[in-house]
C-alpha cells in the first residue's frame, strides 16, 4: 500500500473510532480530494474490512460497528491525545504532514499515567458536542483519595506536568478548573446543568507575561549556566507570555526548589529570592 493510501486509511479509522462519523466530504477536505476520489478511498476501506463500518442514514455518515477493530491506528487514548498534541506541534513548524525520518527518544513517555479508553472518548465527544458531563474525580488531597461527584462543562485539553488535563467549568465549585484525566474514574453525559463555554473563563482568555531571573543566591557560575539554556533578555530576565490559567504550571516548574541546591533555580524578577 502506498503511503498516501495508508494515510487515508488512518484518517478513516480515526474518524470512525474518535470522531462522530465518516463522510466523503470529510476525507476530501482532509486530503484536498474531489468527492469521487474521496468516496473511492472509503469504498476501498470497506472492501478490505467489510464489517468495520455501516452507513447511518439519520446521521448521513458512516459509523463504526460494534465489531470495529482498528488496523492502521492504535486504539489507545494516551497515544491518541499524543497524536493530537504532535499534530499541533507540527503545525507550529510546517503546513505539510509528518516527514521526518528521525526518532526522538522521549523519556517522559515512560513516566505517563494510564488513561481509560471509554472515559477519554466520552470527554472528547463532550468537547466536540459542547455537552456537560457527570464525573467521579479523585483529588489527591482528599483523605484516602475518595472520589467526589460533580458536573463539569469541558472546554479545552491541556498538557502540563507530563499529563493531560481537561479545562472545564465545575458546576460544584462554580468556577473553571483543570481536571487531570487520569483521576477521572467515571464520566457520562449529564442533562442536569447547561453547558458553559470558556467565553466566561477570564483566566483562560486573559494573557499575562511572567518574568523570571536566576536565583541570585546561587553561585554566579550556576546562574550563567542557567541563562545559557533559555532565550533570555540581555538583562538576564526570562519573559514568558501565557494564558493566565497556565501561569500556575510555569511557576511551579521553575520555582520548585532544586534537589541539589535546595533552592529554586529561578525566582520572580519582581520579587526577592527566598
Amino acid at each position: 500500500m502506498k503511503k498516501f493510501e495508508q494515510e487515508r486509511m488512518e484518517y478513516i479509522e480515526t474518524r470512525l473510532l474518535w470522531g462522530e462519523g465518516l463522510t466523503a466530504r470529510g476525507v476530501g477536505d482532509a486530503f484536498d480530494l474531489s468527492r469521487p476520489v474521496a468516496q473511492k478511498s472509503i469504498d476501498t476501506y470497506r472492501r478490505m474490512f467489510p464489517d468495520q463500518m455501516a452507513y447511518d442514514a439519520s446521521k448521513k455518515c458512516h459509523v463504526a460497528t460494534s465489531d470495529f477493530k482498528s488496523r492502521f491506528i492504535k486504539p489507545d487514548p494516551l497515544k491518541f491525545l499524543d497524536y493530537l498534541r504532535g499534530e499541533t506541534l507540527v503545525g507550529y513548524y510546517k503546513e505539510e504532514r509528518e516527514w521526518s525520518d528521525f526518532e526522538v527518544e522521549d523519556v517522559g513517555l515512560k513516566l505517563r499515567h494510564k488513561l481509560d479508553f471509554k472515559i477519554v472518548k466520552r470527554i472528547f465527544s463532550a468537547l466536540q458536542h459542547k455537552q456537560t458531563l457527570f464525573i467521579e474525580y479523585k483529588k489527591k488531597e482528599l483523605e484516602l483519595g475518595e472520589p467526589t461527584e460533580r458536573v463539569i462543562s469541558p472546554n479545552h485539553l491541556v498538557f502540563a506536568e507530563n499529563r493531560y488535563h481537561v479545562r472545564a467549568y465545575c458546576h460544584l465549585r462554580h468556577q473553571f478548573r483543570d481536571f487531570v484525566l487520569s483521576r477521572i474514574g467515571y464520566a457520562d453525559v449529564s442533562s442536569d446543568e447547561e453547558w458553559i463555554p470558556s467565553d466566561e473563563d477570564r483566566e483562560w482568555n486573559e494573557r499575562v507575561t511572567l518574568s523570571f531571573r536566576p536565583n541570585p543566591v546561587l553561585p554566579q557560575s550556576v546562574q550563567q549556566a542557567i541563562l545559557c539554556n533559555y532565550d533570555t533578555e540581555a538583562s538576564g530576565i526570562w519573559c514568558i507570555n501565557c494564558r493566565k490559567a497556565m501561569a500556575y504550571y510555569i511557576k511551579k516548574a521553575l520555582m520548585t526548589p532544586d534537589k541539589k541546591f535546595k533552592k529554586p533555580l529561578w525566582v520572580s524578577a519582581t520579587q526577592e529570592a527566598g
